[in-house]
């Protein structure tokens, strides 16, 4: 009975408990709960990237911290070395003796052309100017040691065959005669020949093709010099007086180029040729023996070997380069030359042979020997290039080829010669001398032995060559002023 009483009553209350109102707040303090239980997260998780990150930082710094240190450890290290080598070396620099192999014997072997003008204590230039493509260096001594004024005289001077600007500068300074001429207040260009160790780049043609090997003297006259007087008018302006000055295949150019341009007989103040090689029916080197012979290997050449005539890695190249050293007799090699050009004792210079060899053979074409052979089979004549009768017809409408017609020539000319120069005779001077112009002058060098190397390299000749030089050519200039 109690518990059924009690039963009621629970139940009474039940039904007249608030129950809606009840849920209502309830629900309130379920989602405040977890509101605040969401808020209590997310302040655990953002705590936890926070401490994250200091993490990350703290360890960043450690490693750029220890990585610093490492770099300047590492640095210091090799600094240390560094001055520790500096300190071995300079010990050694200034010990009173050297490797007694150190030292060159004669630098001027070996050194180039603007190297052993400026070890001399001239301001040396080099200007390059393209013609048909070929890359032309010139080399410039602008005026002399003392005086940085530059002139309006203008000298060009051009080498042989087989030769280089070399020439004029390997006998030294008071007899070379370029830097006689740079000394005399004079500005002088020299010019390298396409296809020799100066002048070998091509725009567009590869060294070793027969397209690039296919000129001779001939083209060097009718475009090269031509270029190259241009160039230095142009650079130096108005008032440019040049005068030419060739030795050997360098006179043959000139001539040839006055009569095939005749505008630079206007163009030029003087032209002046030492030893000229123009008609060559007196030759008497022993080369002339071979001419016939070499003409049929030059075209043998031409048509299937090189191009390039004997260059420096050729059998002929290598006995020449041997003559550089001590177990070769250099009298073998000094009478070689006496016999080709000359013999002339007095004014040998022995120290200057290893000089003269190394840059001899700077190279140039068969196609350039081939028409010198040419002209010694042709005797009397002075005439263009022999391609045979039919080519012949195809490129001059003839069956020879023509003459080149030296009455063009109105230049004022100046000739140099010597009685013992094999490859220049009297004979064949007198005969040239006689189809220039009656203003033509006559230079023979007072030197019965002087040869035809002799104007590059004899021990006599600033009195023999050069003194007389200056004076002409002073005379020559203060008519064109």
């Amino acid at each position: 009975m109690y518990t059924v009483l009690v039963y009621l009553i629970l139940l009474t209350r039940v039904q007249s408990f608030p129950f809606d109102q009840f849920l209502h707040d309830q629900s309130d303090s379920v989602l405040n709960f977890l509101k605040e239980q969401s808020r209590q997260v997310e302040h655990a998780l953002t705590s936890s990237y926070d401490r994250a990150v200091q993490v990350k930082n703290s360890f960043d710094s450690y490693v750029e911290e220890q990585r610093n240190k490492i770099n300047t450890e590492i640095n210091s290290c090799i600094e240390n070395v560094k001055d520790r080598g500096r300190q071995i070396a300079d010990s050694f620099t200034y010990l009173p003796t050297e490797e007694a192999d150190a030292k060159l014997q004669n630098p001027d072997v070996t050194l180039t052309v603007p190297a052993r003008v400026a070890r001399n204590g001239y301001r040396c230039e080099t200007h390059t100017v393209v013609s048909n493509g070929y890359l032309l260096n010139l080399h410039r001594i602008p005026h002399s040691k003392n005086d940085r004024k530059i002139s309006p005289k203008t000298i060009l001077l051009q080498h042989g065959i087989f030769a280089s600007s070399a020439d004029w500068i390997m006998n030294g300074p008071g007899k070379a005669l370029a830097y006689v001429l740079a000394d005399a207040g004079y500005d002088v260009w020299m010019s390298n020949i396409r296809g020799n160790r100066y002048s070998k780049e091509h725009a567009w043609l590869k060294t070793n093709t027969k397209s690039y090997w296919n000129f001779s003297w001939h083209d060097v006259a009718l475009h090269d010099i031509p270029n190259i007087i241009d160039y230095i008018m142009k650079l130096k302006g108005e008032g440019t007086k040049i005068t030419y000055i060739g030795h050997s295949m360098g006179t043959t150019i000139l001539f040839a180029m006055l009569t095939l341009r005749p505008e630079y007989n206007n163009i030029l103040t003087a032209g002046y040729a030492l030893a000229p090689v123009i008609f060559m029916s007196d030759f008497k080197s022993p080369i002339k023996s071979l001419a016939s012979v070499g003409k049929n290997v030059a075209h043998m050449e031409m048509l299937y070997g090189s191009h390039e005539f004997l260059p420096k890695n050729s059998m002929f190249g290598e006995i020449v380069s041997s003559c550089n050293v001590d177990y070769i007799d250099d009298k073998i090699c000094k009478n070689f030359i006496f016999q080709l050009c000359g013999e002339n004792e007095k004014q040998y210079n022995e120290t200057l042979l290893p000089v003269f060899l190394s840059h001899y053979g700077a190279g140039t074409s068969w196609k350039t020997v081939l028409h010198f052979a040419q002209e010694i089979l042709a005797r009397n004549k002075f005439q263009q290039f022999d391609f045979g009768p039919s080519n012949n017809q195809r490129m001059y409408g003839s069956d020879q080829p023509p003459e080149y017609d030296l009455s063009k020539i109105t230049l004022p000319i100046h000739l140099y010669w010597a009685r013992n120069d094999l490859l220049s005779s009297e004979k064949d001077v007198k005969m040239l001398l006689d189809k220039l112009p009656s203003t033509t002058e006559a230079y023979l060098v007072p030197d019965p032995k002087f040869n035809h190397l002799d104007y590059l390299w004899a021990i006599d000749a600033s009195t023999l060559i050069n003194s007389q030089m200056l004076s002409s050519l002073q005379s020559t200039f203060e008519d064109h002023l």
